[in-house]
């Protein structure tokens, strides 16, 4: 390879969807070489134990330079093989089998790490295309972000029977490499393509990740022991590498006593049962937590449907077109998008559907199990986008990391400190533009590529959900990457959006932010500027670029007003000092 590292690109899209695909890793005569060698050796397992006249191409993979390449700065030098490479399927199709991987229970040796700029990932599957795979072929199948996933994969995911269009079968052309995370969920559904289905499945690991046995003579025997000792003993000194002890036998212990375990699965007690009294739909869960949004189907009134239509109509207006937010995208370009506001403070009867929204039952439920109770908004504002008008540029993420609108799951909890929602008024099909978000972006160790930013390079990781009038979206504002593809319908927009923030965190400022608002006089009376600036409520910044700071000079501190251009959401924070000067 010709440069030093993966792309800012690549590490975006492995990090977030948890695979990745290099096209034309392998050569026309690389390829040409391998089936021959298959159709020569008519095998699908053991290809590295072929006659010599056979095995060399598969050999060659083991350490391809393109492979080796991306696995020492995915897996870390010193990776090695951690299973037997096969060969995946074949003309007549695979079963249906269920999918396997991700990342709850959690599987140390195969899980992702990413820490203070380095990453982990314990092991991959590198999986080589030696003939294409069209669109709905079938064959390999995996669930992008779950190698990150923090929720039990639901059964109908698994299985494929309700897997909510989370399932994706890639795309690829002959001589492709796609490199899957360990922890990623993934599997095989029947193959339906017109040719043979040939993916080289090669399987490796980190240093010191223990995958699998090994398949020499030596493996199948009982490592030698101290004699004497207590099946129980035998069991916590065992040796890895050996077929007998994996999966290592598991120890059942009351404390007091213990014995083997009859089975080889795994025994990792929980201080925690599920609650079945929660009133949380486990698969909303799931999906919630794998890609940072939701929908809900059919959920708006077809009364306060009506009626909430008939009022735009009627304060049509009243719609404020306002800037064009593409930012300089090429694929968002289009006009100023049009708002209207106000939409709680409209006349009677046309207010009710707008204050029924902001409490409806099904929006209060799922915002307490998202994020707690005591969450607020600042009111709806409608969206009418025309065709023609621009979308907005994709913004926020994980990284950096703004913890008042983050998202963390800890001890079975969703805590995530900002969710928009929006009611649909009318349908939004796959071609109108509206909402677009990236999916698993919510946990995205790597900053945003341009490409993402503009929508101008997907990457395949930009997601633009169908929707019908009626329907509700959640989505996690400012954890996850979002914006608005530009509108290109023949028929306008109607979006209601509001933004809920949790209790913990101020993201609209207001009066009382100001010192003179929050303190008793006396206890500001005097104070200079630098002071002040402790003395100030908490107020909405964004990425300490919207509120007075302060910085050691010469052994002083001094406050500065200076404001990141785009950070203005709070009007109150000053822009110079706020007590006189002698």
């Amino acid at each position: 390879m010709d440069r030093p590292e993966m792309s800012l690109e690549e590490n975006y899209a492995f990090d977030v969807g948890g695979y990745l695909i290099v096209p034309g890793a392998l050569k026309p005569s690389e390829i040409a070489d391998l089936n021959t060698a298959l159709d020569g050796a008519d095998a699908t397992f053991g290809l590295l134990s072929l006659l010599s006249s056979d095995r060399g191409p598969f050999r060659d993979l083991l350490v391809h330079p393109i492979l080796v390449w991306y696995l020492n700065q995915i897996c870390g030098p010193g990776f090695r093989l951690g299973e037997e490479p096969r060969l995946i399927g074949d003309s007549v199709g695979d079963p249906l089998v269920p999918l396997h991987g991700g990342n709850e229970p959690r599987e140390p040796a195969r899980t992702y790490y990413y820490q203070n700029g380095r990453r982990y990932c314990e092991a991959v599957e590198a999986v080589w295309a030696l003939e294409d795979v069209g669109k709905n072929d079938g064959g390999l199948v995996l669930v992008p972000c779950s190698h990150k996933s923090n929720v039990e994969t639901p059964e109908g995911v698994s299985s494929g029977i309700s897997d909510m269009g989370l399932t994706v079968q890639p795309e690829l052309k002959a001589g492709d490499l796609i490199i899957l995370a360990g922890s990623l969920l993934r599997g095989l559904r029947p193959w339906t393509g017109s040719g043979p289905q040939r993916l080289l499945s090669y399987a490796y690991g980190s240093r010191g990740s223990i995958l699998s046995s090994g398949t020499s003579s030596a493996a199948s025997e009982e490592p030698e022991s101290i004699p004497d000792l207590t099946p129980e003993q035998r069991a916590v000194l065992y040796k890895p590498g050996y077929r007998p002890t994996y999966p290592p036998p598991a120890i059942v212990s009351d404390g007091k006593t213990n014995r083997l375990s009859e089975s080889s699965d795994v025994i990792h007690p929980s201080i925690y049962t599920h609650d079945p009294n929660t009133g949380i739909d486990l698969d909303e869960f799931y999906f919630w937590d794998l890609c940072g949004y939701l929908v809900l189907r059919n959920v708006l009134e077809k009364d306060n449907l009506e009626l909430a239509n008939e009022a735009i109509d009627r304060f049509e207006d009243q719609i404020v077109v306002g800037n064009e937010l593409a930012n300089g995208s090429k694929s968002l370009a289009g006009t100023g998008r049009p708002l209207l506001g106000g939409l709680l403070q409209l006349p009677e009867p046309y207010n009710q559907p707008f204050i029924r929204m902001v409490s409806h039952p099904a929006i209060v439920h799922r915002l307490t199990w998202m994020g707690g109770s005591g969450f607020r908004c600042g009111g709806p504002t409608a969206f009418c986008s025309v065709k023609g008008t621009s979308g907005h540029s994709l913004h926020d993420a994980n990284e950096p990391l703004n913890p008042g609108r983050g998202y963390v799951f800890q001890n079975g909890r969703s805590y995530c400190e900002a969710v928009t929602v929006t009611w649909q008024l009318r349908d939004v099909t796959e071609n109108d533009g509206g909402f677009a978000c990236v999916p698993g972006s919510h946990k995205a160790q790597y900053r945003m590529p341009r490409g993402i930013r503009t929508c101008d390079e997907p990457m395949g990781l930009v997601a633009h959900p169908v929707m019908n009038a009626g329907d509700v979206l959640f989505f996690m504002d400012g954890a996850q990457t979002h914006g608005a593809l530009a509108w290109t319908g023949d028929v306008a927009r109607r979006g209601i959006l509001t933004k809920y923030s949790s209790k913990n965190f101020n993201r609209s400022g207001g009066d009382m932010v100001h010192p003179e608002n929050r303190w008793h006089p006396e206890a500001i009376d005097g104070m200079t500027d630098e002071q002040l600036s402790v003395m100030r409520g908490p107020d909405r910044d964004v990425f300490d670029g919207n509120v007075p700071r302060l910085a050691v000079e010469n052994g002083s501190a001094n406050v500065t007003y200076d404001r990141r251009e785009g950070a203005l959401y709070s009007k109150e924070a000053p822009s110079g000092p706020e007590s006189p000067k002698d």
